[in-house]
This record gives C-alpha cells, sequence and structure tokens, in this order.
C-alpha cells in the first residue's frame, strides 16, 4: 500500500456486481447502526427539531470525508502499520465522548438545544470516529490502492448513504421528541449514557 499511494492516477476498476452489493451492505450497515455520530444526531433532532437539525448533516459528511482522504493518502499507511497510533486514536476519541457525555449530562434545561449538540461536535466526533478506518481500506477498495479517480463512483454513493443515515438518526430523535414518549430531560441523558458506554468500550479496547 505504502507505494501505491497516488492521489490523482486514473486507472480501470472493474466493478463487479458482488462487490457492488458487497460495498452498500457494508457502509450502510455502518452508517445506520448506532455509534457515536448517531447518537449525537438523534440527541441534536431530539432536542432542537428535525428541520433546526439538518444542520448537523454537512458537518457528518464532512468529518467523514477528511477523515477517510486522510488516512487513505496521508496517515493511512502509518496507522495501519503502528498499533500506537491506533491505540492514541482510540484514547482520543474515548477521552473525547467522556467529555460530550458529561456535558449531556449536565447540561441545563433551556440551554440544551445551544450546548448539548452543534455542528462542530458533530464534525469531530465523525473526524474521529474508528469507522472511517473501515471505510478508507475496507469498504473503499480503489481508495486504498491510491486510485482517488476510480474511487469517485464509490465516494459519491457513500456521500448519499451518509446522508440518508443522517436524516434517519436526526428524524428518529425528532419522532421520539414529538411524540412524547419519554421526559425531554431523558433524552440529553441518554445520549450522555450512551455516549459514556461507547467511551468505555473504546477504553476496554485499548487495554486489550
Amino acid at each position: 500500500m505504502g507505494n501505491s499511494l497516488v492521489l490523482f492516477r486514473p486507472a480501470a476498476y472493474s466493478v463487479p456486481m458482488t462487490e457492488t452489493l458487497a460495498f452498500i451492505a457494508m457502509a450502510a450497515g455502518l452508517l445506520f447502526t448506532p455509534g457515536p455520530t448517531n447518537t449525537l444526531l438523534a440527541v441534536g433532532g431530539a432536542m432542537a427539531g428535525l428541520r433546526r437539525s439538518l444542520r448537523f448533516v454537512p458537518a457528518e459528511l464532512a468529518g467523514y470525508l477528511l477523515a477517510i482522504h486522510l488516512l487513505g493518502f496521508v496517515a493511512g499507511p502509518f496507522v495501519q502499520q503502528s498499533p500506537q497510533a491506533q491505540t492514541a486514536l482510540r484514547l482520543g476519541l474515548a477521552l473525547y465522548l467522556f467529555w460530550l457525555a458529561f456535558r449531556l449530562w449536565t447540561a441545563q434545561t433551556e440551554l440544551l438545544p445551544r450546548q448539548t449538540v452543534t455542528p462542530a461536535k458533530v464534525f469531530l466526533v465523525t473526524l474521529l470516529n474508528p469507522k472511517a478506518l473501515v471505510f478508507a481500506f475496507v469498504v473503499l477498495p480503489p481508495l486504498a490502492g491510491g486510485q482517488w479517480f476510480a474511487a469517485l463512483p464509490w465516494l459519491g454513493g457513500l456521500c448519499l448513504m451518509i446522508v440518508a443515515a443522517s436524516l434517519t438518526w436526526i428524524a428518529l430523535g425528532a419522532a421520539i421528541a414529538g411524540g412524547r414518549i419519554v421526559h425531554p430531560r431523558l433524552i440529553p441523558r441518554a445520549g450522555g449514557a450512551v455516549l459514556a458506554l461507547f467511551a468505555v468500550l473504546l477504553g476496554l479496547s485499548v487495554l486489550k
């Protein structure tokens, strides 16, 4: 991989149907399953509503695209071959998730929409999300080989799925709040508890 990282190298890349279906299945599985970013999106949708939470969608999209390109073309070989770098990535995200969980748990009710979830927080959590490693090295085959032009169709499809997943989680949070299934104060606390759980799991992975 280290000798093939060329940013602009046109290359023919055949896309069998089985590979396309595998790409869709892996990308959708990663994007739609619960995680730190999706938790923030759901909390944002619940506290700020669907329309006001649409600003989180480009923040997640930018976070994933920047992370994927940094991993694929800049830090990829180093991160893949350095257990210390992988440990630092997990530890950094775990600490940030603990901090966000604390903010969600302790935020004043009247300030929740402004304090708990912002585009900047969604962007940073997504940028540090370990899912980006899988996208860069497994889900996007030509990008992992440094073939940026060949990766464009895959990146386009991934962007569409990122937007769809973002809207789904935001709408889910807004629907929970709109239906008054739970008390509004419990929503950020539940989100904080989930983020703390992800932080603990990441911390445990560092210790292994």
